[in-house]
């Protein structure tokens, strides 16, 4: 599951079982960590470290073509440094003192305004051809986005105007959020700017008609040994629960920002937001304990698999209280949702999820978010993993669900992968379609789908 790819593949896909729906056709784009090495040879032990390779399933007419492609980063041309998040550079820490981790484009691909970008939350995105997934270089937007400006992996599309949202953590002159709005041409603006209530870790944020939502956990550096090449970033990353987490709501209109308290919560990923009357609710996975971070660290000789996990609802009032409700115990990550009902009350959330103790994520899951029940399937396989289930709806759907999820599993016992095609009503009942790969891929992050004709 987390063993290298190095070959660039590009063929299509000959062993297809079942039936690839009517209607579905476009790309499944899926981005993470291809190899844990540097230029040198030398081995990177965190799981964050790895070069962005991207992955393309295409469906048309029928068939399916894949083709991965490393993306370009000066690190992956060897033309960067060797200190990393999980991994210091040789020569003691003189070697070390003052450098910053090297931008992989490792963490999420997405399409906006006709661009297709490769992200990493510490710089800028990758603009990657749709087609051949060459890399077409750095992008800064004309320059309004700054040389050390960071840029989130994970940035929120307004279903109604078509803009994209996203941010960066920035350390000068003190923590702070600085905002980016990009419109529906591609002209990326700087939008607002939040301070942080301290040096943090912030990863994802959601969206509602009225606010951007940020939900800060107290995952704090200790900023001394990493300043001066003591430690490596990500050994320095701690969970403080002591320190408290913070709601920070900035208003779309330009209104005065909201920061409401509450008790630490360990989160990486929100699933959706929303505005009910006065109330902001946001859905996020949540962790009982800061174990995971560890784990992440050095995921080639620890478990990922018992770090624990649950879908946990955040309600906001208007007054400033916050209220903590669990919809789902399953251990679980990487939520999706229709994309349309991004900002919106909305019925059900999509997730990798564990049912196997031991295991990795086995199984897939479908959770109705108003009677609470989940439907998911379960590899048939022990030892089989699935990556993040991508929703897209059908042409011309109306219900919230009727679309399908596109994952990716690992089969051990083979050591390759496959697409699997699950229709959204009916998570339970398995696969509709699969596309068995001559290869394993690695488990990866983040991904999109880019529909096109149905021929």
């Amino acid at each position: 599951m987390s063993e290298p790819q190095p070959v660039e593949y590009d063929y299509r896909v000959e062993q297809i079982e079942g039936s690839l729906p009517a209607g579905l056709a476009g790309t499944l784009y899926r981005n993470g960590p291809g190899r844990w090495e540097d230029h040198t040879g030398r081995p990177l032990h965190h799981l964050f470290d790895g070069d962005g390779m991207v992955s393309a399933f295409t469906l048309a007419a029928g068939q399916v073509h894949y083709r991965n492609r490393y993306v370009r980063t000066r690190h992956f041309r060897g033309k960067s440094g060797t200190r990393h998040l999980g991994t210091a550079a040789t020569g003691g820490w003189l070697a070390n003192v003052g450098r910053i981790p090297p931008n992989l484009a490792n963490t999420n691909i997405v399409e906006h305004a006709g661009h297709l970008y490769a992200l990493w939350e510490g710089g800028p995105p990758h603009e990657i051809d749709p087609v051949t997934l060459e890399t077409r270089g750095v992008r800064r937007f004309g320059g309004r986005l700054r040389w050390m400006g960071s840029y989130s992996a994970h940035p929120s599309f307004c279903p109604r105007s078509g803009e994209m949202f996203n941010f960066g953590v920035e350390f000068i002159p003190r923590p702070h959020l600085r905002i980016y709005r990009t419109d529906v041409r591609g002209r990326l603006e700087h939008f607002r700017s939040a301070r942080l209530p301290y040096l943090a870790m912030v990863h994802d944020f959601a969206l509602t008609q009225r606010y951007l939502v940020f939900l800060v956990s107290p995952i704090i550096p200790d900023a001394m040994p990493i300043a001066l090449g003591l430690t490596p970033l990500g050994d320095a990353m701690h969970y403080r629960p002591e320190r408290g987490s913070v709601f920070i709501l900035v208003p779309r209109d330009g209104g005065p920002i909201r920061r409401v308290e509450c008790d630490a919560v360990l989160q990486f990923h929100l699933s959706n937001a929303y505005d009910d009357r006065g109330d902001v609710v946001v859905d996020a996975i949540t962790y009982a304990d800061g174990r995971l971070l560890g784990r992440i660290a050095r995921f080639h000789t620890s478990s990922l698999s018992d770090a624990p996990s649950e879908f946990s609802r955040f309600r906001i009032s208007a007054a400033g209280r916050v209220s903590r409700e669990q919809l789902s115990d399953t251990p679980c990550e990487f939520p999706r949702h229709h994309g349309g009902y991004q900002g919106m009350a909305h019925r059900y959330a999509y997730v990798s999820s564990r049912r196997r103790l031991g295991s990795f994520y086995d199984s897939i899951a479908k959770l109705d978010l108003i009677d609470r029940s989940e439907a998911s399937y379960t590899a048939e396989a022990a030892g089989n993993s699935f990556c993040e289930p991508v929703f897209t709806p059908r042409p011309d759907a109306t219900a919230e669900d009727d679309g399908w999820l596109l994952t990716v599993e690992y089969q051990a016992a083979e050591h390759t992968s496959r697409l699997v095609i699950i229709d959204a009503r009916d998570v339970g009942a398995g696969p509709v379609a699969t596309a068995a790969l001559k290869h394993h891929l690695p488990q990866g992050f983040h991904g999109s789908f880019s529909p096109g004709r149905a021929d």
